[in-house]
């Protein structure tokens, strides 16, 4: 029987060179940052690009390592942009959360200094690979299959290695990496996973049975989604961000992507210290002394 999880493959060591750069000119303070360190980017690692209007084709440019100005959103759309060209990534968090960044700008120097002196790792983050036909995409976080009418109950069944093994009724399915275990599926009340692991995290949305629970099952796992007979169409979204119509004529087959997302970690702030800052972990109950 294999198990559930497994962890991750160990950490990379990390050699600087060129950086591309990446942000949203629409965004004052990145184009302020990016005047504060341009010259020392361009001094000590070379600067192979600056992408500011999203139109760089990330696959194809030659570059060590991407630094990205954005929270979340902004690194989940630069993974799929890069394709199976994932360059190590750095993102400075401009965002509202953060729970993929580990660098704020104001610890922006020390991040560079540490780079510079090899005194970083890059770790890897699984991705799932979304196949449906000739469309496909891949996802750092989560891959949802929703109802396309808002309030109407939406019935979709999932098959594990071929094989039926769930039938959700209510308002979806969210297939997610343990990256994604803190987004979408973690409002929807699934288990959070260390985002090293590799797994795939099945939660149903609102389901219409109190026995409908998030499943962990083995990243070396395939999952097929499918609507049957009559029951109304869907829609698929990858990270929130790319959507596509889902009817009984269609199979979306998710699996482990063969390229990883690859995260520079500069040991500023653990994984753990994010969680604890964002939701709150460690707060005295009301009422205590």
């Amino acid at each position: 029987m294999r198990a559930a999880s497994k962890q991750a493959t160990s950490k990379r060591t990390f050699e600087p060179g060129p950086v591309v750069v990446v942000g949203s000119r629409d965004k004052a303070e990145v184009a302020k940052a990016l005047d504060e360190i341009h010259d020392r980017l361009e001094r000590d690692f070379g600067i192979a690009a600056i992408d500011l209007d999203g139109d760089l084709d990330l696959s194809r440019v030659d570059a060590r390592w991407l630094l990205l100005f954005g929270g979340d959103g902004a690194m989940l759309a630069a993974s799929r942009r890069m394709g199976d060209n994932q360059l190590p990534t750095l993102a400075v968090n401009f965002g509202r959360l953060g729970f993929l960044t580990e660098v704020e700008f104001r610890t922006i120097g020390q991040a560079l200094d540490r780079i510079a002196a090899g005194k970083v790792y890059v770790r890897e983050r699984q991705r799932l690979s979304t196949e449906m036909g000739d469309w496909s995409y891949d996802a750092l976080n989560d891959v949802v299959a929703h109802s396309a009418q808002r309030g109407r109950l939406f019935r979709i069944s999932a098959a594990i290695e071929g094989r039926e093994a769930l039938r959700y009724a209510g308002d979806g399915v969210i297939v997610s990496t343990p990256t994604g275990s803190t987004a979408y599926s973690l409002a929807a009340g699934g288990p959070i996973l260390d985002p090293e692991l590799e797994a795939i995290v099945i939660t149903p949305l609102a389901a219409h049975a109190l026995s409908q629970r998030p499943l962990v099952i083995s990243a070396d796992q395939t999952v097929e989604l499918y609507i049957k007979g009559d029951d109304p169409p869907g829609q698929i979204t990858v990270d929130g961000q790319v959507q596509r119509h889902f009817d009984a004529t269609h199979r979306l087959q998710v699996r482990k992507a063969d390229h990883p997302f690859l995260l520079i970690r500069v040991g500023l702030r653990s994984h753990y210290t994010r969680l604890r800052r964002i939701l709150g972990w460690g707060g005295r109950p009301k009422g205590s002394a």
